[in-house]
């Protein structure tokens, strides 16, 4: 049985570049081992990232990264039974919050300022499956 895992977190000392690097080559790396896919979307301070896979697997990560200290308030926004992937040809695909989407955050939420908190799973997944244009594998983040 496959899942889709959608969560939110704060960083703890903010998000760079390199973290966002270290974390898509983990992902990368340990991820199709496991059969996981998914996108992680953050910004300056919070991540999005959605999981997907057998369900033991993605449970296990969920778990693992809710001990990890680089961030805190995780925060389960969806977890469903699907059928097929949305994000099958990524280990770990990217997007950032840069100022060019705020009028895609508008869009989908109360604000132009990216706050996945503040948003149903509904918004969360039509703003994603607008910035899947964007995504790339492994690229250099550009925070803002």
């Amino acid at each position: 049985m496959l899942v889709r895992l959608t969560y939110a977190s704060r960083a703890l000392n903010g998000v760079s570049s390199q973290l966002i690097r270290e974390i898509l080559e983990a992902s990368q790396r340990n991820n199709p081992r496991k059969g996981l896919t998914g996108i992680l979307c953050c910004n300056a301070d919070i991540f999005l990232q959605v999981l997907e896979g057998p369900r033991a697997a993605v449970n296990e990560l969920y778990n693992f990264l809710a001990d990890d200290q680089r961030h805190k308030g995780l925060t389960v926004l969806d977890y469903e039974e699907i059928s097929v992937r949305r994000y099958a040809n990524w280990s770990m695909g990217w997007a950032g919050a840069k100022q060019a989407n705020r009028e895609l955050f508008l869009k989908y939420s109360c604000s132009d300022r990216f706050d996945p908190f503040s948003m149903s799973a509904a918004q969360i997944s039509g703003m994603l499956q607008e910035l899947e244009a964007s995504i790339s594998p492994l690229t250099t983040p550009v925070i803002s």
